[in-house]
């Protein structure tokens, strides 16, 4: 990782980011096989995974908290030439993400007609959930641990193994899906447990393969046995870095939902079926966005670790300039094929018209989106969550919010996109501000 605090800015950050591309799009691979070998099960077994996802996101969002936490410190303590404290923190990180886990599924197990029912599942949907839920919440360390032991390969500037565990890991859910739910060969047919279960061997063979990655490759996992002092300590900092990351991860679905729920009052199924093509559509569209985030995390982490802080400025403004032109070719990208895309999607006309209009004006808010997203890593990554906590509550319950309402009222659909565009790009010129004052 020396290498990261000399040379172009540009030129690390784009090598960062190249192999993330590649490992998003496997964890989106990984997402979709599961919902589609289900969907060939019948309606109800599409259901009931719809209903599972709330859960499994909630917890996986506390995973990428974990995560983001430690990547902090790990990033910033390899910057210092402080090869204990990173060591330290792999582990102290890894024990409390099995911890947290462990509770959380525990209360979840004995909670799960209770809590699924709440939510809307009944009758028949409600049994499939609770098939699917026990064998998920079983192997639960198994299924969150991936995404932390990844961030910590990242955050010492390993980007090509995770994406290697994610690649094979996608490829090998995709040969068990079909084996474990529709019983081929000797194995018997075992429907949405056998969803889970392949889920669970996937991500048991990326937890072995990451954290022997952390051990063996990078030496990066202290087995000494710590003071419980100062564990509780590691565990403290860990979390309150990580609660920024959590509480976005979780906002994110809380914002998306009430523009859904508002489409629906407005334009009834056409609408909400236009938000979800749309939805879909954009997150193929920010793949390598998503990946840039990642990526930001060890070269900036590094950088102020190691006090070459002018390298850190450099990458806000690099991250700045580079929002604008992402959304710029997004939008050229987008007006002779936002139509074409929507209709791969949908053979409803008006569901096609709605889901053209969400892209083509979404877009246009796409770069305060971007900035907001970058700024939140770039300022959690250097150990300042409150500002991110800031961000990114301002963006959804003082921007977001409200000017959906308002032009939803106002104009519509049309006017309910339109306040989620502006919603955006102001969230973007405050993260910028925020930002720019605290690197100062």
């Amino acid at each position: 990782m020396s290498s990261l605090l000399k040379g172009s800015v540009v030129a690390h950050l784009i090598r960062l980011t190249l192999p993330s591309i590649g490992g998003m799009l496997a964890i989106m691979v990984f997402n979709l096989t599961d919902t589609w070998f289900v969907s060939k099960l019948g309606t109800d077994e599409l259901a009931a995974m719809g209903f599972t996802f709330s859960v499994v996101m909630i917890v996986g969002a506390l995973a990428m908290g974990f995560s983001s936490g430690a990547a902090s410190i790990i990033s910033r303590a390899l910057g210092a030439q402080n090869r204990r404290l990173a060591a330290r923190t792999v582990s102290d990180g890894l024990f409390l993400t099995i911890l947290g886990t462990l509770v959380i599924s525990i209360a979840g197990y004995f909670t799960m007609n209770p809590l699924f029912t709440l939510l809307g599942a009944e009758g028949h949907v409600l049994e499939l959930v609770h098939e699917y839920m026990v064998v998920w919440y079983i192997g639960a360390v198994a299924a969150i641990m991936p995404p932390v032991s990844d961030g910590c390969l990242r955050a010492a500037g390993d980007m090509v193994r995770p994406l290697i565990v994610m690649c094979s890991v996608a490829l090998l859910n995709i040969i068990l899906d079909p084996i474990l739910i529709f019983g081929w060969g000797p194995f018997p047919a075992m429907g949405m447990k056998g969803a889970a279960l392949a889920t669970i061997i996937a991500r048991i063979i990326a937890m072995t393969a990451s954290l022997s990655f952390l051990h063996f490759n990078h030496k990066l996992i202290d087995w000494s046995q710590p003071h419980i002092h100062n564990v509780l300590a590691s565990w403290k900092e860990i979390i309150r870095l990580g609660i920024p990351a959590a509480i976005t991860q979780s906002l994110n679905p809380v914002a998306q939902g009430f523009y859904i729920r508002l489409a629906a009052g407005i334009g009834g199924v056409q609408a909400v079926a236009a938000m979800a093509t749309g939805t879909r559509i954009e997150a193929f569209l920010l793949l390598i966005a998503m990946a840039y985030g990642i990526a930001i995390v060890p070269f900036v982490g590094f950088n102020y670790g190691a006090d070459k802080h002018h390298r850190v400025q450099e990458t806000r403004r690099i991250s700045n300039r580079f929002a604008l032109i992402y959304a710029g070719i997004t939008l050229v990208v987008l007006l002779p094929t936002a139509r074409p895309l929507s209709a791969l999607f949908s053979h409803d006309s008006e569901v096609v018209r709605l889901s053209t209009a969400y892209l083509l004006i979404s877009v246009l808010g796409m770069v305060g989106g971007l900035v907001s997203m970058w700024m939140s890593q770039l300022l959690n990554v250097i150990g300042k969550p409150r500002p991110v906590m800031a961000i990114n509550l301002l963006r959804i319950f003082a921007f977001i919010i409200p000017l959906c309402l308002l032009g939803s009222q106002l104009f519509g659909f049309y006017g309910l996109v339109a306040g989620l565009a502006l919603g955006n790009l102001l969230s973007g010129i405050l993260a910028g501000f925020i930002t720019r004052r605290q690197l100062r």
